[in-house]
């Protein structure tokens, strides 16, 4: 396991105790136990923080630090951990949907990878903030696991989730690749512009004790076998609230969660 450098790191914090192998079964325990292990969270840029794409910042933050990220944080290090593994990996850019009830276009503010094994490819994306993918989906036309894949155009994949009787428009996605450098700018959108979701509003999420948990700015949303919500009414409940999301003790120091709370009364 020494000779993967940004594996195990992941791995010493996961528990893998097996040396990896390009292999449908390593990448879905990887995409099952991501999601469990690191939160999906915007507090460098809601405090108006440089975000960086660079894969040893991004590790350092998210393995050394045990903090968490948004996509384009959670899934370049995963194409890096695939990559040292041995994967044929392959970055796109998608339209984020969610919320719409028809597929318009949007900027491309959302990342996901496909992964090429045996002869069919794999949608893998660790980093769709409230939705919690679990596990690699087969790209083709269908449903599965409680998510669809249809053609949007001859170019395009439409990703919709499955929510109550009907279907919930997630994003959709360009077969072709996209470059670093569209990611840079991509990122680089979603941290800075002004009327940027993520520069405003705290969002966490995190499959805890097998749960999709969900945390927006202070109200905190668990989809068990019945919906639970909660509300934080004070900053002792918030820093309990934010403070869940994370498995090593002082990820935040007591000044940044102060800083998070205050920043959101300015917005509630």
């Amino acid at each position: 396991m020494n000779n993967y450098h940004y594996f195990s790191r992941f791995a010493a914090l996961a528990g893998f105790s097996a040396s990896p192998s390009a292999d449908f079964a390593t990448l879905s325990a990887l995409h099952q136990r991501w999601p469990a292990l690191i939160p999906f969270e915007n507090i460098e840029v809601l405090l108006g923080r440089p975000v960086s794409i660079d894969v040893e910042k991004i590790a350092d933050k998210l393995l050394s630090k045990q903090r968490g990220g948004y996509c384009f944080e959670h899934n370049l290090l995963l194409r890096q951990i695939l990559e040292e593994i041995g994967f044929r990996v392959t970055p796109h850019l998608a339209r984020v949907l969610w919320g719409q009830d028809k597929p318009d276009a949007t900027p491309q503010t959302h990342m996901l990878l496909t992964v090429a094994l045996d002869g069919v490819r794999y949608l893998a994306d660790v980093g769709f903030g409230g939705v919690s993918l679990t596990a690699p989906l087969r790209l083709e036309a269908g449903e599965q696991q409680g998510y669809r894949l249809e053609r949007f155009s001859q170019e395009e994949w439409l990703l919709s989730m499955k929510s109550g009787g009907s279907w919930r428009l997630m994003y959709r996605f360009a077969d072709g690749a996209c470059e670093q450098a569209d990611i840079l700018v991509a990122s680089h959108f979603v941290a800075t512009y002004d009327e940027s979701l993520f520069r405003h509003n705290l969002m966490m999420a995190k499959i805890i004790n097998g749960q999709q948990t969900n945390l927006f700015n202070r109200h905190l949303t668990v989809y068990g076998e019945e919906k639970r919500q909660q509300e934080a009414a004070s900053f002792t409940d918030f820093r309990a609230l934010i403070l869940s999301f994370f498995t090593a003790d002082n990820v935040l120091s007591e000044t940044e969660i102060r800083a998070i709370y205050e920043k959101l009364a300015e917005i509630i």
